[in-house]
């Protein structure tokens, strides 16, 4: 008898994880470099049921669906609108298809869009939640950053200069499969066996997209899109539940007649 109330309910659950995933997308409204996630749905199997009818003769076995399950979510990596905040340690890559690599403060390599860095207490550039730029740039006391040019080359004054120097190298990495990867919180992502193996390469040299200090890019939520997935998912949930309900009336009134 549970058989017969699943479809319904799995149609409820997974519209209930699309909500989730919708807030989710317009709570980053305003984060730089998010990506927007999307819900995958998947059919589950069909049952076969014997079917009868007036009289006790069968219909024989018939397939009736089994409802559906989250299968997972995708990301559209593509570029976000570029936002001009004067800060030459803000820097967004000029293209779709690359990351900054940055090592957690666990000590994990991860993969971010958002280049809103700012020097610690050593020196070196990190993220705002602890995360270290890899390979590390560190800027010696005293010193300060001047610019950053397309190439990722970092310039600045030492203690006493007069002229920039060099200080270190923004890398790149980017993925066969961008998609693959997987999104670890904080707005970074993972490495995993379907994202394939990185490549690291230097910005603007060799097909790689360049970079530009003092602009950050934004994120890529699209607030009409986002509504309009919002009414469908509540409708979608509204329609599953009203068939929950009419299958209820529907036994009671079967229970009601035997009886």
């Amino acid at each position: 008898m549970s058989n017969l109330y699943f479809p319904a309910v799995s149609g409820m659950r997974a519209q209930q994880q699309r909500l989730d995933i919708i807030a989710n997308n317009l709570a980053n409204l305003s984060t730089p470099g998010y990506k927007a996630a999307r819900a995958e749905f998947a059919a589950l199997p069909p049952q076969e049921v014997r079917i009868a009818r007036a009289g006790g003769t069968t219909l024989g076995q018939v397939e009736l669906g089994s409802g559906v399950v989250l299968h997972g979510t995708t990301r559209r990596f593509t570029g976000g609108p570029l936002q001009i905040t004067g800060n030459r340690l803000d820097v967004a890559i000029l293209g779709a298809d690359a990351f900054f690599q940055v090592t957690t403060p666990e000590g994990m390599t991860a993969y971010v869009r958002s280049g809103t860095f700012s020097l610690d207490a050593t020196g070196r550039l990190t993220l705002g939640d602890g995360s270290v730029l890899s390979p590390p740039v560190v800027v010696p006391a005293g010193g300060s950053i001047t610019h950053i040019d397309e190439r990722g080359v970092i310039y600045g004054l030492l203690a006493n200069a007069e002229e920039p120097e060099r200080l270190g190298q923004i890398m790149l990495a980017r993925f066969p499969n961008p998609n693959g990867l997987l999104a670890a919180g904080s707005n970074r992502f993972v490495a995993t066996p379907a994202a394939g193996d990185p490549e690291v390469g230097l910005p603007a040299t060799n097909g790689w997209p360049g970079v530009v200090s003092g602009v950050l890019e934004a994120s890529d939520v699209d607030l009409t899109e986002q509504m309009v997935q919002l009414i469908g998912a509540q409708r979608a949930y509204s329609a599953n539940a009203r068939a929950l309900e009419t299958l209820d009336e529907m036994l009671g009134l079967v229970i009601r007649t035997r009886s």
